[in-house]
């Protein structure tokens, strides 16, 4: 099961991929499979602050922020960390050949304000970490990642799927940060019934393996 900080994510999230998924907020039917992102870190005592995203065409893409902190020493598996999951649906509802990241990597859980006689002198000291730290760029492939079998199969359902109603199946893309670089994994899930709890079982996924970075 994904977790997450905010609970009522899970609330945003049914009503945007209800949106995503049937085109009713513009009465069309979805080109694409769109996604539901799911963005975290595996790299231990570093925080991921990302700077900017954007796709290939240009356009920005979903932004986490910031991702990570404490890997897989903790929660064992990259599949319990908790992520930051966001509904998005690319170039035009399809998916977007590639996007590129760029980020930095500072040491968690780092300073913090107590350390400091002042605020100023706390905000001071971050400046300076984030400018002796690197600027990171990678761009990671996307559509070429996903087979099309996979992208028609959820298209497929979104364009059955009842009106103002979340599709049967879904396609989740994870964007994880490693020591290695961003990796990427996604997941075709399958809640016939839509019964909508943490929806459905994955029926298929693939991607990078980020179950090497498990411990």
């Amino acid at each position: 099961m994904i977790k997450t900080r905010h609970k009522w994510m899970w609330v945003w999230l049914l009503c945007a991929i209800a949106v995503l998924s049937t085109g009713t907020a513009c009465h069309s039917k979805p080109s694409g499979p769109g996604m539901i992102l799911s963005f975290g870190s595996v790299i231990e005592s570093k925080r991921v602050y990302i700077k900017s995203s954007k796709m290939s065409n240009g356009q920005p893409f979903s932004n986490p922020g910031s991702v990570g902190g404490v890997g897989t020493s903790k929660w064992g598996s990259w599949r319990h960390i908790p992520t930051k999951v966001e509904a998005a649906s690319g170039d035009g509802r399809g998916l977007p050949d590639w996007v590129e990241f760029v980020w930095q990597e500072l040491d968690y859980p780092g300073l913090q304000p107590a350390s400091f006689p002042s605020n100023e002198a706390y905000s001071k000291h971050i400046r300076e970490e984030f400018s002796s730290v690197p600027i990171k760029t990678q761009r990671l492939e996307i559509k070429s990642r996903v087979p099309q079998d996979v992208v028609d199969e959820v298209i497929e359902s979104k364009r059955n799927a009842p009106r103002g109603e979340v599709a049967e199946k879904s396609l989740w893309v994870f964007i994880f940060w490693t020591p290695d670089g961003i990796r990427m994994r996604w997941q075709l899930r399958d809640d016939p019934g839509r019964k909508q709890r943490n929806f459905g079982d994955v029926v298929r996924e693939g991607g990078d393996d980020l179950d090497r970075y498990n411990r």
